[in-house]
């Protein structure tokens, strides 16, 4: 049998906590946790990833972010300037399955402008809600300096790298192989594939030479063999 407590009221309550916020938060949060680049002092650059805003941010996620600001503030404790960015990861097919699971409708039966008004507004809700959650778990971000990877600074900064990596020949065009999802009308990423291991045929392929030789191939992949650009043969 559990004793009862000896002091029954509860000091803690949602208002104080919210009180306690709007406190840390307010006007001295920027010159706490703002980043000086022409500070004299050591600095500390943390690359944080941006989230991505396609639902409720997950307790998992949350606490990576959260040991990441332990050693934000491990290091300025140490006195180090350190430059703790906050930033949403808005581009990407996530946000699309989200609006289309939303509306019960697929992306392709929409007018190309008004699907894109619908993912924008989505994601804004998102993107607010996961500020509100950083802020609640205290993370000391420079939120007062968001990016957001959808904004049109954002995308000049990026596209402008991209040109200039293709100028000096670190990237380069080319053709290859792509993993296209035939249902949804786009490629994915290889993250995004599921796979699973079951039964299939192995099939027999007839392939002949310019000397009228067969060779024959077997494989589980057939569909794969108009890729192939050269076939090689053992002599014996």
């Amino acid at each position: 049998m559990m004793g009862a407590p000896k002091i029954p009221e509860k000091r803690w309550s949602i208002d104080l906590e919210k009180r306690i916020q709007e406190n840390h938060y307010g006007e001295s949060y920027s010159q706490r946790y703002s980043f000086n680049p022409n500070s004299e002092r050591e600095l500390f650059i943390i690359d944080t990833p941006p989230p991505y805003p396609s639902g409720t941010w997950h307790i998992g996620a949350v606490a990576q972010y959260s040991m990441i600001d332990v050693i934000a503030r491990s290091q300025r404790l140490l006195g180090k300037e350190v430059r703790f960015p906050w930033g949403v990861d808005r581009n990407g097919i996530n946000i699309e399955f989200t609006v289309e699971r939303k509306y019960d409708r697929k992306m392709r039966s929409y007018d190309r402008g008004e699907f894109l008004d619908l993912c924008a507004e989505t994601i804004e809700s998102y993107t607010q809600a996961m500020r509100e959650t950083a802020k609640r778990v205290g993370l000391s971000c420079d939120f007062d300096n968001e990016y957001l990877t959808d904004a049109p600074d954002y995308r000049a900064v990026s596209q402008s790298i991209f040109v200039d990596l293709f100028k000096r020949g670190d990237i380069v065009e080319d053709l290859r192989p792509n993993i296209f999802d035939p249902v949804e009308g786009t490629t994915i990423a290889e993250a995004e594939v599921q796979r699973i291991t079951r039964e299939t045929l192995l099939c027999d392929v007839r392939w002949t030479t310019e000397d009228g030789e067969d060779v024959v191939i077997s494989t589980t992949r057939p569909e794969m063999i108009c890729a192939c650009g050269v076939v090689v043969v053992h002599p014996e």
